[in-house]
């Protein structure tokens, strides 16, 4: 009998799964459609998907001084950022450097190593484990960048303050590699990086812009991760088509979310099935919200096929998070149909 945590690495490694690996989930007090009885059935296939994975994340303090206003709406982090819950999730609104890198002289940067930062991933640690442990050094790079300085200036930085930007990029590094080492030494199967470089049709800037800035930042982290043992998993949000060899060069495992609408899930596998596991795919942009039940399980099927037939290479899961306005049936069919994979 494998187990999840093999099943995954078999997935990964292409070593030939024995059911294919799903991660799903969905919010119901998200939906405008609001049906028990559909949801009881959702619930029930969730029950089936095999416990095979658990992803653990940092649970830091707060910023020192920081404050919740009294409905939990807007809170700073303990890198010092604003942010803000809206009906569609929470969203930045202040950023501690925005009005200049003078301003990195007085700012403290939060310690990786604070108490208590991987207290919850600790006691899940702790549990007898067959699963797969799956690390993260969410907002990684050019997220936290922005988020410490505001997305459009993090656009234009690299070109006009040039050796400001280069050491607070440094110094975000720095931070994920004690980040990545604590992981390590917990014996984490894979690490998952989240930086959304992706439009809807292209990179956010150009690709040999991103080799020149980027890319040995990411090669030095994902070597961390790959020297001790662990799987490189990476969110990417839009069409990174443009730099997946780069990624796959520096170590790259896994790829998620694969948005069809930005990128053509046929040339993926065409030209990097066997190469780069892909976990996502099912489109909530156009097929889970306009589609049919029918046109669900069509889709879903044929990712299976287009990136889980190189004995292995795929898993099931959606393109970004399922939207308020999709039709529960399709929701169920979705479930439905990358479940009869496991069987």
């Amino acid at each position: 009998m494998v187990s999840g945590r093999d099943n995954y690495t078999r997935a990964i490694e292409f070593g030939g799964p024995v059911y294919l690996p799903i991660l799903l989930g969905c919010d119901f007090a998200l939906f405008y459609e609001q049906d028990e009885t559909k949801f009881q059935q959702i619930r029930t296939l969730q029950n089936r998907i095999p416990d095979d994975i658990r992803q653990l994340h940092e649970s830091p303090p707060p910023r020192s001084g920081s404050v919740a206003d009294s409905g939990g709406a807007r809170w700073v982090d303990h890198w010092g950022t604003g942010w803000v819950n809206d009906p569609n999730g929470a969203k930045t609104e202040t950023y501690p450097l925005k009005e200049g890198y003078h301003l990195v002289d007085g700012y403290v940067f939060p310690d990786p190593r604070a108490d208590g930062i991987l207290d919850r991933a600790d006691e899940a640690l702790a549990e007898p484990r067959d699963w797969y442990a799956l690390g993260s050094v969410w907002f990684t790079l050019f997220e936290r960048l922005w988020m410490l300085r505001g997305f459009n200036n993090m656009l234009v930085d690299p070109y006009i303050e040039t050796k400001a930007w280069a050491a607070l990029r440094d110094r975000v590094v720095e931070y994920n590699l004690v980040m990545i080492e604590q992981w390590a030494d917990r014996g984490v199967d894979g690490v998952f990086f989240s930086d959304d470089w992706g439009a809807q049709h292209e990179l956010l800037i150009r690709p040999d812009d991103w080799r020149r800035l980027y890319k040995p930042a990411y090669e030095t982290m994902f070597r961390r991760v790959r020297d001790a043992g662990a799987h490189v998993w990476l969110h990417s949000c839009g069409n990174v088509t443009a730099i997946i060899p780069d990624l796959l060069d520096i170590g790259l495992n896994v790829l998620n979310p694969v948005q069809p609408q930005a990128m053509d899930v046929r040339k993926l596998s065409r030209d990097f099935g066997g190469k780069l596991c892909f976990f996502g795919g099912a489109d909530v942009q156009g097929t889970l919200v306009r589609g049919t039940p029918e046109d669900v399980k069509r889709e879903a099927d044929q990712l299976v096929e287009l990136f889980g037939g190189f004995n292995g290479g795929y898993i099931a899961g959606t393109s970004h998070g399922i939207m308020r306005e999709t039709p529960l049936d399709n929701v169920i069919a979705l479930y439905e149909t990358f479940l009869a994979h496991t069987e």
